[in-house]
């Protein structure tokens, strides 16, 4: 079984429709759709926006259904001029950017035993990259994607990230959460996200415009994905 995991409704609406032989079982306040999906089993959740709701929604789906990997799918403010609305980001490195232990000698991001920068399954990100190369739907790059509890509007909060951060390409609310679940658990997981918005002053009003267009970019991208899924060795796996 493959998870799926997105944030808000407009995130996993698309792969519920895709759903064949749906069954909804709820824990905990959380809802999940298990199913067909390309012909691969797979259980999808809204676990809600920001990192608590993503590590519990993360954490109650392994416990109960122990998923090959995880996917995590949704929008996300784009960072760089070569990315437009719409486009992929999805996950070389992950890291939260509102984790700040420097005072005792921790990287920027890093949770004290934790490593700086969660880092996705080998084998995922090289079958996404494939599907970036080879794909006509949509454009998109690996990159560092970088979570926190806020909402990216303000062109100072921006700034202070980036100088943290130079590297980052994606900025929303859930990924690092999903990420370090994972980590410590032992799921492999993949980042997913298209750009809807550019997480700057104009943020709120482009992430409300554009953000089915990136929901569904992300959730077409995750289906290719999950499509070629029987192809995909995980890190740990004989080849």
């Amino acid at each position: 079984m493959i998870g799926i995991i997105g944030a808000m409704e407009e995130e996993i609406s698309l792969l519920l429709g895709e759903l064949r032989e749906p069954r909804t079982i709820t824990r905990e306040q959380f809802t999940f759709h298990t199913g067909l999906l390309r012909d691969h089993r797979v259980v999808i959740l809204q676990c809600g926006i920001g990192k608590v709701n993503a590590a519990i929604g993360a954490t109650l789906m392994i416990e109960l259904f122990n998923p090959a990997f995880l996917v995590n799918t949704g929008a996300a403010g784009g960072i760089g001029p070569d990315l437009a609305i719409g486009d992929l980001i999805i996950s070389r490195e992950v890291i939260h950017h509102d984790v700040d232990v420097t005072a005792f000698g921790y990287q920027p991001g890093q949770i004290p035993g934790l490593p700086d920068r969660f880092t996705p399954d080998a084998g995922l990100l090289a079958a996404a990259q494939a599907l970036l190369e080879h794909t006509t739907s949509f454009r998109g790059i690996t990159g560092l994607v970088a979570s926190g509890d806020v909402f990216m509007a303000n062109p100072e909060s921006l700034t202070g990230v980036l100088k943290r951060f130079p590297d980052v390409r994606a900025i929303e609310m859930e990924g690092a959460a999903i990420a370090q679940t994972c980590h410590q658990l032992g799921i492999p997981y993949l980042i997913i996200r298209a750009v809807s918005d550019r997480a700057d002053e104009a943020s709120t009003g482009d992430f409300e415009e554009n953000l089915h267009l990136a929901a569904r970019n992300s959730a077409t991208a995750v289906c290719d994905l999950i499509e070629i899924s029987h192809t995909i060795t995980l890190e740990g796996e004989p080849s």
